[in-house]
């Protein structure tokens, strides 16, 4: 089965998830061949690219994320993983060759209060998936000194 190259620009925001919500600006999706050049540009996620095959799956997800609490949410502290539409987690934190992610937004300073950050998110397996119900899962919304702020939840596409 041939897997077309598409890209879509929903501009729709997800549920919150405390004071986070995301708004996915655009999607694309495309089979990929293995090379430097198309190597994430993150050492995270080096050992899980070394074994992915030679044609891969990858989506890329842009994003802006809103934290509407009154106190700074840190994304060193907080993480957000992408979820395809059968349940399958994309790690940031542990990526795997059946499922991996890098993230522009997480490890970076905190959003403060009422702020957005625009950002993307790049998921890579071997196996196909589909996003067309894009989620966030999220552990535990948490500020700078890794206090909590809100319990954690699934962020998805109304």
């Amino acid at each position: 089965m041939k897997v077309n190259h598409y890209k879509v620009a929903p501009n729709k925001w997800t549920s919150s998830v405390g004071p986070l919500r995301f708004k996915i600006t655009s999607v694309e999706y495309q089979k990929m061949k293995k090379s430097e050049a198309n190597k994430p540009d993150n050492s995270g996620i080096d050992e899980a690219y070394k074994e992915l095959n030679n044609h891969y799956y990858q989506v890329k997800v842009n994003y802006l994320v809103k934290n509407s609490s009154k106190k700074a949410v840190n994304p060193q502290h907080t993480i957000w993983m992408p979820e395809a539409d059968n349940g399958q987690e994309f790690s940031t934190e542990m990526p795997s060759p059946d499922g991996g992610a890098v993230d522009t937004i997480i490890g970076t300073e905190a959003i403060n209060p009422g702020n957005s950050r625009s950002g993307s998110i790049t998921m890579l397996s071997n196996h196909k998936f589909t996003v067309k119900h894009f989620k966030f899962s999220i552990e535990e919304v948490l500020g700078n000194e890794g206090n909590h702020i809100a319990k954690g939840g699934v962020a998805e596409l109304k």
